[in-house]
């Protein structure tokens, strides 16, 4: 089973690519809308169950089946032709989304969650899983190589961001994690590990003398034809998504007393 490390390739979405071709656009339609689906009835058959196991159970399927469907190509591929490639993103955490898999799996099985830790881990899988899935699936690399379903190696890929969508939103859906503007701290320290990460894989790479994979796109911009779409401004990003969504949602759901600018108000108040 021989080992490829490939050299890092540019996304430069063009027309010739077929992204957002009528396949791509089906694909992305009927994955809304089964992923929609699939969460309500997550949400009901828990809150029929009324018990804290139904809901860690139905999070810890989807962690487990996204990870059985991103390798699921390994034992395909050795099953039809007696021996598989095994690709590097599938040995190391090298990008957002492989990140993103491991810590949804192991928030999933974490059982003490009253404390720090595991709202910091389960409020950035949260956000990271369900953004970086969408993008994930928006601008899947393998399908703007090979722009089609009929390659299941294109095919999982697609799939197995969309079973991660569904997990990481579960962890909101299911009452794991409250969302909240404050929730920004934790997307701040997850963003900081997505560099640390990053940052240790460029360099084991290069120690080994081994093509870089541009881990966390550290090294060079993730889109040719979009210069400005770096790293930083990646991260400003996901920190203002993080803010808006959560102050939205906090405008529409949640009680006036306990939203943060109230919070703010009586903290300011106090001292």
């Amino acid at each position: 089973m021989p080992i490829v490390p490939m050299a890092t390739t540019h996304l430069k979405i063009k027309k010739e690519d077929k992204m957002f071709s009528s396949e791509h656009i089906s694909y992305m339609v009927i994955s809304g809308i089964a992923s929609i689906a699939l969460l309500i009835l997550m949400f009901l058959l828990c809150k029929l169950c009324k018990k804290d196991r139904a809901k860690a159970h139905a999070v810890r399927f989807f962690a487990v089946i996204t990870v059985i469907i991103h390798y699921s190509s390994l034992w395909l591929s050795f099953l039809t032709t007696g021996s598989a490639t095994v690709e590097a993103t599938m040995l190391f955490p090298l990008y957002p989304c492989n990140i993103c898999m491991w810590l949804l799996l192991i928030t999933a099985f974490i059982k003490k969650r009253e404390n720090f830790a595991y709202r910091t881990l389960s409020e950035f899988t949260f956000w990271a899983g369900c953004v970086c899935g969408i993008i994930g699936i928006l601008l899947n690399e393998q399908y703007a190589l090979n722009p089609t379903l009929r390659d299941y190696y294109v095919l999982k890929g697609l799939l197995s961001h969309s079973t991660m969508i569904v997990g990481a939103a579960l962890l909101a859906v299911l009452g794991f994690v409250k969302i909240r503007i404050k929730n920004v701290v934790s997307v701040a320290i997850g963003l900081t590990l997505f560099v640390v990460i990053g940052a240790s894989m460029n360099s084991l790479f290069a120690y080994f003398e081994l093509p870089t994979h541009n881990s966390m796109y550290l090294l060079k911009i993730p889109f040719e034809n979009l210069p400005w779409l770096r790293t930083s401004t990646i991260g400003l990003m996901a920190l203002a998504t993080t803010v808006t969504l959560s102050a939205i949602y906090e405008q529409i759901f949640v009680p006036k007393s306990e939203r943060w600018y109230m919070l703010l108000i009586k903290r300011f108040r106090r001292s």
